[in-house]
């Protein structure tokens, strides 16, 4: 994870507004393996008050995601 102070500046996107597309070059996307239980999901699009309504393969394509991956911290 990035440092909040770094997000906008290595992303191109502030923090709330982060989204899957649209990045800086040289970013590496990848997806929530928690996303795939859901038909629709809700990424950020560019600010933090707005959004789109994507399927999991739209986001996939719009993405250029290089994997899915766990994100979460295993319970301990």
């Amino acid at each position: 994870m990035l440092p909040v102070d770094q997000v906008e500046s290595l992303v191109g996107y502030a923090v709330g507004g982060v989204c899957p597309f649209g990045v800086n070059e040289g970013v590496q996307v990848y997806l929530d393996e928690s996303l795939k239980r859901f038909e629709t999901v809700f990424p950020a699009c560019g600010t933090a008050n707005s959004a789109v309504e994507l399927t999991i393969p739209e986001l996939e394509r719009s993405s250029g995601y290089r994997a899915w991956i766990d994100v979460c911290k295993p319970r301990g």
